[in-house]
Formats: structure tokens, C-alpha cells, sequence
């Protein structure tokens, strides 16, 4: 039998451009840290670089550094800290499916990573036993605080903090949200409204559409004939309807529609039988989140305190303050400063995995 094999470039013939980056475990994602320095000046040369260091559109990103999922398919860009000390960074989700680059919104756990690699290189020195690090994503506005202990002033290589959603412990790190940055596009409620109707394909879906963290159009589960407790399996609905959804919910939010990233699409419900707080169910771009997102979290709690939200008519209310959010794998705990929150916080962990040089193909 004869193979017929495409004729390759011979060795040599094309270019590799070694890129030093940093990957760091923050929360329940991983991302890429990349400095602007290393990268070139030109913003679409720099979406072509992304796209082939994380090797898509291979759904697998075999021949990249990608994960083949949402959650392992980020990166982070850092311009360096301005004279206050504050990280400008820039938040950047890499397609998978198609040569994509979307910069428009926000990632928590990614800025999770960013405060423990601040840090971990030198960016902000420590200071006493706990170091606040202030980060602002300059393509969205948002601005953040990490509080990471760093007893001794001595910067912390592991740690022992361990959360749902992840198997092993890391550097506890706190992450703090306020309300004065937490909108992209202007208004938290950018229709004016604490719940919108949504039409998909004739048929007209309740929901809150908010900008808190990144923007987000959260369903009332019930609405939509799911249950927001539910599994992976059952779920699979939601997966199919999601593009539309995203899309119907961009419209009436007035956001570009061909964003996968934006807004941030999921179900809420009741908690689980016995229980506190909210359940909600989140996708991932084109995937059903298997935690969910800190921005998620921030919009679903925003809607917590808003009379007439989906996520307000679902909550059952605990004896102390803060909200519990079920997931599909545990919970997530929030800690809010009121009922209506200007500030909603989150107990993360990281772990700087890898200093490494990546080498990318000019193709």
C-alpha cells in the first residue's frame, strides 16, 4: 500500500520565535502570563501569536499550550505597574474552535493568577505579613485587589488553601471586587431593568441582564424547563441554546453579538433541599462551566440584592452575611458588604506551575 504524505517545509525553513511566559494555576483556571515587551508591537501580530502559541482551531490544541477547554485556553498580557504601584494587565480568551482572540472581557481567576505572579516576579515587592496587590485591566476598566499572605515579607511558593472545584491546595489569595469599576460598558443594568424578556426563536425567556465583573444574562432555570441543581447530562439543552441566548442577550444589552466570551450565559434556582444561598449553572463560552467564573459570581451576587432579579427571587437567605452559589461540583462562598453589595470578595488559591520559553511557529 503506498502513503501519500503532503509535501512539509523542510527543517529550518520556517522560523520559531522563542516567548517567555509564566503559567499560573489561579482558581479554577489556568493562564498564561506573557509580558508586552516580548510580544510585538502590532495588535493583530499579537492575536496571531496567541492563537498559534495555544494551538487553535485544533479543538484538542495538540500542537499548542492550549487545554482544550474554556478554562485552559487564557492568557494575561502585562504592561507592568504604574507609579501607585497598580499591575495594568490586559485579559485575553483564546478561542478554541475558530483563530480567535477576544480582549473585551474580564477573568477572576486569571486575576488571581496575576497577583501571586506579580509578585513571584518582582513586580510588587512584599510588604508585612499580608501584601495587597492592585491590578486594572486596562481594555475594561475593572480594577481589583489581591490580599496574599506573604509572611516574613518573604514571597510564598505553595500553600495549603484548597476550594471546590480543585484538587489541589495553593497560595491563599483573597480577591476583592468594587462596584465603582466592576461594569464594563457603563451601567449595571444597561436596560434599566432588573429583569428583561429575552426571545429566542418566538419564544420569550425571563432574565437579568447585568454588567458586574464581565456582563452576564442570567435565566430563571424554571423558565428555561431546567433545573438549576442539575447535572452535566442534563444540562445539555442549555449547552445547545447558549449561542442564542448570548446573542439575543447582547442585543437587548447593546454589546457587540459575535462575542462568544460576552455576556456570560447560565441558569439560576433555588439552592439544593436544606440549603442556602442561590444555584446557578454557567457556560463557558461554548461549554457548561464545570465551577464558575469570579465574574460570574460577581454578577450573580449583584442580582442578589436587586428586588425583581431572577437571582433575587431564587435566593433563600442564611442568618449571617454573604451568599452561597451551588455549583455543579460544591459551592463557592462570597462575602458581601450588603445585601445590595458595593463589594463582593472571594477566598482563591494559585500556584505558579512553570517559567518557561514557548517556542511559536511564524505559520
Amino acid at each position: 500500500m503506498t502513503l501519500l504524505f503532503r509535501e512539509e517545509p523542510q527543517a529550518g525553513t520556517l522560523p520559531v520565535t522563542p516567548v517567555p511566559a509564566t503559567l499560573v494555576r489561579g482558581g479554577t483556571s489556568k493562564c498564561w502570563i506573557f509580558r508586552d515587551e516580548d510580544l510585538p508591537a502590532d495588535a493583530l501580530e499579537t492575536d496571531r501569536l496567541l492563537i498559534r502559541t495555544f494551538g487553535s482551531p485544533d479543538l484538542r490544541q495538540i500542537d499548542g499550550v492550549g487545554g482544550a477547554s474554556s478554562t485552559t485556553s487564557k492568557a494575561i498580557t502585562v504592561a507592568g505597574t504604574d507609579r501607585d504601584g497598580t499591575v495594568h494587565y490586559r485579559f485575553a480568551q483564546v478561542a478554541i474552535d475558530k483563530p480567535a482572540v477576544e480582549w473585551a472581557s474580564n477573568c477572576g481567576n486569571c486575576a488571581t493568577a496575576l497577583g501571586l505572579y506579580a509578585l513571584h516576579a518582582g513586580l510588587v515587592a512584599p510588604t508585612g505579613e499580608v501584601t495587597r496587590v492592585p491590578i486594572l485591566n486596562t481594555v475594561t476598566g475593572l480594577r481589583l485587589v489581591c490580599e496574599i499572605p506573604t509572611p516574613g515579607a518573604q514571597v510564598p511558593a505553595y500553600g495549603g488553601r484548597r476550594l471546590d472545584g480543585q484538587h489541589y491546595p495553593g497560595v491563599p489569595i483573597d480577591v476583592i471586587f468594587q462596584k465603582a469599576s466592576w461594569s464594563s460598558y457603563g451601567a449595571q443594568f444597561p436596560t434599566g431593568n432588573a429583569t428583561d424578556e429575552v426571545e429566542v426563536d418566538g419564544k420569550r425567556y425571563r432574565a437579568t441582564l447585568i454588567d458586574a465583573g464581565a456582563p452576564a444574562a442570567l435565566f430563571e432555570a424554571q423558565d428555561l424547563g431546567l433545573d438549576a441543581t442539575g447535572s452535566e447530562e442534563a444540562l445539555e439543552a442549555l449547552v445547545r441554546l447558549a449561542p442564542q441566548l448570548r446573542a439575543a442577550g447582547a442585543r437587548r444589552m447593546g454589546l457587540p453579538q459575535d462575542l462568544t466570551s460576552i455576556p456570560k450565559v447560565g441558569i439560576v434556582g433555588p439552592p439544593p433541599t436544606g440549603a442556602t444561598g442561590v444555584s446557578a449553572r454557567m457556560i463557558s463560552m461554548t461549554a457548561l462551566h464545570p465551577a464558575i467564573g469570579l465574574t460570574s459570581a460577581v454578577a450573580v451576587a449583584a442580582a442578589s440584592g436587586t428586588p425583581g432579579s431572577v437571582v433575587q427571587r431564587s435566593v433563600v437567605p442564611a442568618a449571617e452575611a454573604g451568599l452561597f452559589i451551588h455549583l455543579l461540583k460544591g459551592k463557592t462562598a462570597l462575602a458581601l458588604d450588603a445585601a445590595d453589595p458595593a463589594e463582593v470578595s472571594f477566598q482563591r488559591s494559585a500556584r505558579v506551575i512553570s517559567e518557561s520559553t514557548i517556542l511559536v511557529p511564524s505559520d
